[in-house]
């Protein structure tokens, strides 16, 4: 409504039928197609690794590495697969499914233990500190989805032997979960874009690191659907820290039994 003129007023209206459908068109086939590659990826990952299994012979040797690579590679599209249909269930369901006091503590422990693994040899020193009474209300699958790509990120953006440092914390403006890493840097130009699907800051070092490229894309939905945002502040060289903040109102005091 644009006031002009003298007591007038110009209604502008838009008809954004067709681009609701075209959405729901696009939403529909990634999850359709998504759902339908599951399948035979999983089959093909299976005989791959089968055949990998099988060294009887010097011809299944001289295969090996081959064998290794097609493997490798499946497994990475099986991750793309199930981070696509992630991003369309998020992207469909109205609210989270079950609306319940999520010991976040618990979970980022676990999170915790997980990247120490995908860490394996590197050796990443990767720290926890969490407020134990804070808890949240929301999705605890969706929750951990969100805490667990940050931390595979940071994993992965790190060099070897690097720090990692989680933070769970609360206070007047809601809770808070923090991730600092000593890792390789965000230039400025790129941060506004990192929640895209499928964008890349390096494109060869991201599938080198066996990223789907759709982790932040999730990070970013789950946010949207628990009253979060996220912030992100990185340098070049210097390291990232990736926070999200959670509204009051979702905060739960599990020492107290009560909501903030």
């Amino acid at each position: 409504m644009i006031p002009y003129a003298t007591d007038q007023r110009l209604l502008v209206a838009r008809d954004i039928t067709r681009i609701q459908q075209l959405e729901r068109m696009r939403r529909d086939f990634v999850a359709n197609v998504s759902h339908e590659l599951r399948t035979p990826l999983t089959v093909v990952a299976g005989y791959l690794e089968t055949l990998l299994d099988d060294d009887s012979d010097e011809a299944a040797r001289r295969w090996h590495k081959m064998l290794k690579a097609m493997y490798e590679q499946s497994h990475r599209m099986q991750g793309i697969v199930e981070d696509l249909l992630m991003l369309s269930r998020l992207e469909t369901q109205a609210q989270p499914e079950q609306q319940q006091p999520v010991a976040v503590p618990g979970l980022l422990a676990q999170v915790r233990e997980d990247a120490q693994r995908l860490s394996g040899e590197q050796g990443h020193q990767i720290s926890l500190e969490a407020d134990p009474e804070v808890w949240l209300q929301g999705s605890e699958s969706e929750l951990r989805s969100l805490f667990s790509n940050l931390a595979f990120n940071a994993v992965r953006y790190t060099p070897a032997g690097g720090r990692i440092r989680m933070r769970w914390y609360a206070d007047a403006q809601g809770a808070h979960f923090a991730i600092q890493d000593t890792g390789i840097g965000i230039a400025a130009h790129h941060i506004p874009r990192l929640t895209e699907r499928f964008y890349r800051v390096d494109v060869g070092r991201s599938r080198g690191s066996g990223g789907t490229g759709l982790g932040l894309a999730i990070v970013k939905h789950v946010l949207l659907r628990h009253d979060g945002q996220l912030d992100i502040d990185s340098q070049p060289g210097q390291g990232s820290t990736f926070r999200c903040d959670f509204a009051p109102a979702r905060v739960y005091r599990q020492a107290r039994a009560a909501a903030v």
